[in-house]
Formats: structure tokens, C-alpha cells, sequence
């Protein structure tokens, strides 16, 4: 297959001066990289952070009583969750599903004696939870749910909870201390529990661990004095399956004619929402930025070869060449450089990608949170289209102006130009 005689005189022309063309494509490739790293490095970010908070207390979806998401704030136990177990065996058998885990929450105060604090209660399933934390669809080693001191619930402990480090510090426990922990019943009188700590946790959330407890579900239902549970705790096998798997689980519960409601972690997780939102703004401004710095470019590197070339171009006009003849001459230019630099700097943002990531990027805890991380930058198939095609547009873009006013050069004048 033939190229068109504009392509051929195109690749001809676009070396010519070659180190401005080399300085041409090394910005279009350094824009193209730093979409690719900057893009890269959100992704991943965004990663850590949904994992985290999916791991730590969210799950992939969680399942309610009608009416809990609306009113069980203040009634929490008007919307308990009767033969649990029939629903959990139900969507544990749906495809993607890996684990269904009872809760129940509810509010109490702790004492020590000396303080008392309110504390945000969670009754648990511990190797349902132990399950949950575990993070296994990232490239290292993390967990939802970290034990800094003692050590985690376990199947068969009765009077022993983890705390919090933020409530173990504001009451001034530590592992094997004793606390009571007061709360009121489902039928509105107050009961109380001599608890042993058992170990001190910690999550991506400090608001979450400044304020929680744990404990085993059989030993809050007994608490509480109820055999219902207020929410079913699911984990998928992939984070990307959440919307098939809402969709599974909804047809189970209208077949069963369970008055049940569902959520999703995207409409728990508020905080990553907004951090997404705010991150996002933010490397659309970036692109633009770098869409500009590759506009510039190209338009100053594509006028100065009209500049150079005024009386060549005179001269193939007055052969016969049109004025669209001309026109796609320098748009094609145009589109050789958008799409050399693109690859180069597809390529070398890939290079770059594995080379960071090979180190790690050691971060800092982020707003609302006590947990640093290591970052790496995350090779997003979307970011290298959107790396290549923003190339692309912007050299195109930036060459239409040159190549139309190349185009309308007199012939006369063009032939006379020194």
C-alpha cells in the first residue's frame, strides 16, 4: 500500500530540522509522561484508599431492614434483621460473592473507673471480619484492619473486645485491662458487661478509630438482648463486580419477599467520594495545562517551517498544488508529530511507571487518617488512550492555523520571499 504524496513530503519535511523536531516531540512525550505518571499515581491512590475503607468496616455492599438508612439512627433496634440466616445463605451462593457477615451496632459507654467515653459498638462475626480485612487484589501487603497492640478477635471469645487507638488512648487502656461497657437493651432497659481488652486496632479512617469498639456478636446479641443482627456484610471476589453483584442480590431479595434494602460502598465511602471529585478537578486542570504547552509547540515549530519554506511553498503552487493541497501538507505534519510524540511518550510513561513503582513513593497519612502508605503509579489502559489522543487533537489543533494561513500565501509574494 502506497502513502499519499502528502504523507511522503509530511515525513520528509518534519525531519528536515531536526533538532527542532526532537525538541518538538520532547514536549509532546514529557506531556504525554505526565499524564501517564500523574494519572498513574491518582489511580493508584484512589485504589488504596476504596480498598481501604471497603476492608476496614464498608464491605462491598451491606444489607439493611427497610427503612434502616432513613430512621435507624434513632431507632436502631426497630430495624433488626430476623432469620439472618436464611438471607445470608441465600446471596452467599450468587456468583462474586465471597463472604456474608453479620453486624450489629449500637452505641455505649465505656468505663475504667477513672473515664468514661461514648464509644461507636460493633458486634462482629470474627472470622468473618478476620476475612474481610485481608486485602488481596493489590501488588503488597495491606489489611482493612491493622492490630497495633494484643491481638485480633477470634471464634469463641465471649467477654473480650479490640478497641479503637484513639478510644484505647482517650480512656488509657492497653491489652488485658478491664472495661464496662453500658449500653441499653432492645427493649429500652440498661445492661452492662465486664470486658477484657483483647488488643487495640487501627484503620485508614481515625474518625473510625477514635470512636470503636468490637466485640464478639454473640456477646453483643446477649448485650443488647436480641437475636437479630442490623446488617449483612458482603465481600466480592473483585471490587470492579459491585454493580452485577447489587443487581444479583436485589433479584434475591424480591424473590424472596424479604423487606430488605441495599448499599453499595460508593454510596457509604462519603469521604473517598469527595477525594475523587476534588483529585479529579485537579488533573483535568493538569491536562489542560499540558494540552497547551503541546499546542504552543507544535503551532511554534510548524510556523516556523512555513516561515523557512515561503518560497518552496510558492514554488508547488505554481506546479499545481491547491490551496487543500497545502493544507493537508501541514496538517499532516502536524498529525506526524502528535503521533510520534504520543508513542514516545506512551512508552516512556511506561518505563517510568515501573521504575517508580519498582521504589515505591513513601506518603504521607492523608487528611482524616493515621496510616502513611507506599505509592506507585498504576498503568491505566484509559490513561494511555487519553495520553495519545490529547497528542493527537492538540497537534492537529495547533497546526490548522499555520496550515491555513500557508495556504493563502500569494504566489507571487511567496516566490519573492527572502
Amino acid at each position: 500500500m502506497k502513502l499519499p504524496i502528502s504523507i511522503k513530503l509530511a515525513i520528509r519535511n518534519v525531519f528536515r530540522n531536526r533538532i527542532r523536531t526532537i525538541i518538538t516531540l520532547a514536549a509532546i512525550a514529557f506531556g504525554s509522561v505526565s499524564i501517564i505518571i500523574a494519572g498513574g499515581f491518582f489511580e493508584d491512590t484512589f485504589m488504596l484508599m476504596r480498598e481501604a475503607a471497603i476492608h476496614s468496616h464498608l464491605g462491598h455492599i451491606q444489607i439493611y431492614r427497610k427503612g434502616y438508612n432513613d430512621h435507624g439512627s434513632s431507632a436502631p433496634f426497630d430495624y433488626l434483621i430476623e432469620e439472618a440466616d436464611v438471607v445470608m445463605n441465600k446471596i452467599a451462593s450468587l456468583d462474586n460473592v465471597e463472604l456474608v457477615t453479620p453486624r450489629i451496632m449500637f452505641s455505649g459507654m465505656i468505663s475504667t473507673g477513672e473515664n468514661t467515653v461514648s464509644a461507636y459498638c460493633q458486634g462482629v462475626n470474627p472470622q468473618g471480619e478476620t476475612t474481610l480485612n485481608k486485602i488481596e487484589n493489590i501488588k503488597r501487603e495491606a489489611s482493612g484492619l491493622n492490630i497495633q497492640e494484643g491481638s485480633n478477635l477470634t471464634p469463641g471469645d465471649k467477654f473480650d473486645v479490640i478497641l479503637g487507638r484513639g478510644l484505647a488512648k482517650n480512656l488509657g487502656v492497653k491489652p488485658g485491662d478491664s472495661i464496662v461497657l453500658l449500653t441499653n437493651t432492645v427493649g429500652g432497659s440498661i445492661n452492662a458487661f465486664d470486658l477484657i481488652v483483647k488488643g487495640i486496632f487501627f484503620t485508614a479512617s481515625k474518625e473510625f478509630d477514635d470512636r470503636a469498639l468490637r466485640l464478639s456478636i454473640d456477646t453483643a446479641q446477649k448485650l443488647i438482648r436480641t437475636e437479630g443482627i442490623q446488617t449483612l456484610v458482603v465481600m466480592l471476589d473483585k471490587t470492579e463486580n459491585t454493580e452485577q453483584a447489587k443487581e444479583e442480590i436485589l433479584k434475591t431479595i424480591q424473590s424472596m419477599d424479604a423487606e430488605l434494602e441495599i448499599r453499595t460502598w460508593n454510596q457509604l465511602a462519603d469521604f473517598y467520594n469527595k477525594t475523587v471529585e476534588l483529585y479529579g478537578r485537579q488533573f483535568f486542570i493538569l491536562k489542560l495545562i499540558i494540552t497547551i504547552i503541546v499546542i504552543l509547540s507544535i503551532f511554534n515549530t510548524i510556523n516556523m517551517a512555513i516561515w523557512e519554506r515561503t518560497r518552496e511553498i510558492g514554488t508547488i503552487m505554481s506546479m499545481g498544488y491547491k490551496k487543500i493541497d497545502i493544507m493537508k501538507l501541514f496538517l499532516a505534519e502536524g498529525l506526524i508529530l502528535g503521533v510520534l510524540g504520543g508513542i514516545s511518550g506512551i512508552v516512556l510513561g511506561i518505563i517510568t511507571a515501573w521504575i517508580i513503582s519498582f521504589f515505591g513513593i513513601p506518603m504521607p497519612p492523608p487528611p482524616g487518617a493515621t496510616v502513611g502508605w507506599t505509592a506507585f503509579i498504576k498503568v491505566v489502559p484509559d490513561l494511555l488512550v487519553s495520553s495519545m489522543i490529547i497528542s493527537v487533537v492538540a497537534s492537529l489543533f495547533s497546526s490548522f492555523y499555520p496550515a491555513f494561513k500557508a495556504s493563502n500565501l500569494v504566489i507571487t509574494d511567496a516566490l519573492r520571499h527572502y
